[in-house]
């Protein structure tokens, strides 16, 4: 059945709708400019990839990263791909083994991932130090000195610049880590600089016991730290993060260069805070700082 065929208006109404559905159908699929892969099998990040296309005005994929292990080059190349997002390590290890002419900006991160590759931006999701800083001015005058500990390269990443009322400890290893603690009776409060290789559960169960016995305020890089009693924390917000992903894909589908948009911190925090914590070590929260907080634990 040819086009002129179809249109004819000898044709019965429903031949006509026939014919229009066979050659909806048997055009191509459409492109995707963008593809998202990470692991969509878990819920926080099938709602990252939802909000992210949510944002994007341009055709989108997503790829689960079993799907698109070792294949995400003919991937690309089929879809005709511009930018990929990668979500998760996994992902960005992917992503990163495609030619520099595909974009990549990454996500679900806990620190821009080292590599020189072109073409590569993303968003990170660790907390700057300065975001610690600032909350406790406002709200815990009290505390004077801060404690950060953390690897150099997280460091160099979330210690944008230096605070009179903050030093600074470099650490490599679990052990060294361990050691430094001894050095930090002068805190008045100790920030850890989120680095799963150094915060083992046993050094973790150290560091509490270090915390409560000093009286030593954590401030914790999760709720789950505040759960487990750290006197607070300041976690992402996923929507923010999964906006600020999508706006710079849009900037460089837009034609702006992925290596001129620099990655970025989240720009929206959730407060967590323990408020028997707070209590145990003498410390007043003020009811401003309690009605900040996203939730409040006993």
């Amino acid at each position: 059945m040819n086009n002129r065929n179809c249109t004819s208006s000898c044709l019965p109404l429903t031949a006509a709708l026939l014919c229009i559905s066979l050659l909806h159908f048997s055009s191509p699929a459409l492109a995707a400019d963008v593809l998202i892969v990470g692991d969509l099998q878990y819920r926080p990040v099938a709602d990252v990839v939802s909000e992210i296309k949510a944002t994007l005005r341009a055709p989108s994929k997503e790829y689960a990263i079993t799907e698109a292990r070792g294949r995400l080059d003919r991937i690309v190349d089929r879809e005709g791909a511009r930018v990929v997002v990668a979500l998760g390590m996994d992902a960005v290890g992917e992503a990163y083994r495609l030619p520099p002419s595909v974009s990549v900006v990454y996500g679900l991160v806990i620190a821009p991932p080292k590599s020189a590759r072109p073409n590569t931006t993303g968003v990170y999701m660790s907390t700057p130090a300065s975001e610690y800083v600032s909350l406790i001015r406002k709200y815990l005058s009290s505390i004077k000195r801060i404690g950060v500990v953390g690897s150099q390269n997280l460091l160099n990443v979330l210690m944008e610049s230096d605070h009179p009322q903050v030093t600074a400890y470099r650490v490599g290893s679990s052990s060294e880590l361990m050691n430094t603690m001894g050095r930090l009776n002068n805190a008045e409060a100790l920030l850890l600089l989120p680095d799963v290789n150094l915060l083992t559960s046993s050094v973790m169960e150290n560091i509490y016991l270090f915390s409560f016995r000093n009286n030593v305020p954590l401030l914790g890089i999760s709720e789950g730290n505040v759960k487990q009693g750290s006197l607070l924390a300041l976690v992402f917000d996923p929507k923010t993060v999964s906006r600020q992903i999508g706006e710079k894909v849009q900037n460089i589908l837009k034609g702006a260069d992925a290596d001129n948009l620099p990655p970025t911190a989240p720009k929206k925090f959730n407060l967590f805070v323990n408020i028997n914590t707070a209590r145990k070590m003498g410390i007043d929260i003020p009811d401003d700082m309690l009605k900040k907080a996203k939730r409040l634990y006993q």
